[in-house]
């Protein structure tokens, strides 16, 4: 490994997007097998009275990576003690189900939530509707279906806040305690953690997201449109709520960003809501490419879980990863891969609205972490273009382990 040339190469990438405004600054960490990280940390946590200088324990909004480092663990480690299933309808585990009146939703397994192919919406603001695990549970069990089970990848929030409140059920523990005695406290993840202000962290420890939440407020009024439209049961109550709703103002630092997270369901989610920083994220990629690791993955299911399970549906998705382009059919490709185009078909990763990201590549022996907070103080619609060149670029300098004929 050129350890010189890709610290160069991530000073240059991160520095790029500094200067182009898409964050005020940010961590990456390339692993390249078992050599330590290269790690760069490059501009400042935030802007005006918010800036000091990123590291590698800055405390980031990690966002949906939530989903691949809190609840797809816990899901596969409920499947290794027997509690849970791939093919369960969620029935089996969430009676409020049962009440649904569309029978395709009955249909609806953990397979499909994992996978995105549940058929549920990617996102509703649910947090004009109710409060509460019971009153999410009853608004997604309401909620119609935008496509049928297993035939479409629809990337849904929805879908995972049900994979939580399912894990909280099987194992009778709230969610964030399961994720810190499984996952977090074994895996020696200290600064990994749900409500970081009220596990008593530091703030200034923690980079700053938005400025309040003008963005979320105008999707949850574009969303409210779109709802009219189609006739949605809830449309004209979610409307009447937008303007009387109390919006956050000022900036949001130490409290999750995400607003279902947010407002509805008090910071704790199978979706978001997770903090961490980029050194215990490099601390739990070691469960995916380690054998040898506090917490066991059976070597069987991780390699299943890593790999692309919608077949010839796009984008490729794995259980909760993100899959490789290369790993689905030629729709895939077209469809863009947020790991760039680089990655091998065993490649499988996933992004974070805030603005984080991991991609791991087994055949290149590597895994890149991003942490950055492109949200702040003003979401940039410019990240997902950045995320894919820089890992092109890093990635282009990896050959990964050499091999015999």
């Amino acid at each position: 490994m050129d350890a010189e040339r890709i610290r160069c190469e991530l000073t240059e990438s991160l520095d790029e997007g500094i200067d182009r405004g898409i964050f005020p600054g940010g961590v990456a960490s390339l692993t390249i097998g078992g050599e330590p990280p290269v790690v760069v940390a490059r501009g400042s946590i935030g802007r005006g009275e918010h800036t000091s200088l990123p590291s590698a324990d800055t405390i980031y909004d990690l966002a949906s990576l939530t989903k691949v480092i809190v609840t797809l663990p816990l899901v596969l480690l409920s499947m290794q003690t027997g509690k849970l299933s791939l093919s369960d309808p969620l029935e089996i585990h969430l009676p409020e189900w049962e009440r649904t009146a569309d029978a395709r939703k009955r249909r609806i397994t953990l397979l499909h939530l994992l996978t995105h192919t549940s058929g549920l919406p990617a996102w509703r603001p649910y947090y004009l509707l109710g409060h509460g695990r019971d009153d999410y549970l009853s608004l997604i069990a309401a909620e119609p279906l935008i496509g049928e089970p297993g035939k479409q990848v629809i990337y849904s929030d929805p879908g995972f806040m049900l994979l939580g409140f399912l894990l909280e059920r099987v194992w009778d523990e709230p969610l964030e305690l399961l994720a810190e005695r499984l996952i977090f406290q074994p895996m020696g993840m200290t600064a990994t953690g749900y409500r970081p202000l009220a596990r008593g962290v530091d703030i200034r420890k923690i980079a700053p997201t938005e400025d309040g939440n003008a963005y979320e407020r105008e999707q949850s009024r574009q969303q409210a449109e779109q709802m009219m439209a189609a006739g949605h049961p809830h449309a004209g109550q979610l409307q009447e709520r937008l303007d009387s709703f109390a919006w956050r103002e000022g900036m949001i630092r130490g409290t999750v960003h995400d607003g279902n997270c947010h407002y509805g369901l008090d910071g704790v989610s199978g979706h978001a809501g997770l903090f961490s920083t980029a050194r215990d994220v490099e601390r739990y990629m070691r469960m995916w490419t380690s054998a040898d690791t506090p917490v066991r993955l059976d070597p069987v299911l991780r390699t299943f879980a890593a790999g692309c399970r919608t077949g010839r549906l796009a984008p490729a998705r794995a259980l909760g990863w993100e899959a490789s382009a290369a790993a689905g059919p030629l729709e895939a490709a077209s469809a863009g891969c947020t790991g760039g185009d680089l990655l091998s078909p065993d490649a499988f990763g996933h992004t974070g609205f805030t603005g984080t990201s991991i991609w791991c590549d087994p055949i290149r022996g590597a895994t890149l972490i991003v942490l950055t907070n492109r949200v702040h103080p003003a979401v940039s619609p410019l990240m997902p273009r950045w995320r894919k060149t820089f890992h092109n670029r890093v990635m282009s300098l990896v050959s990964g382990p050499a091999r015999t004929s």
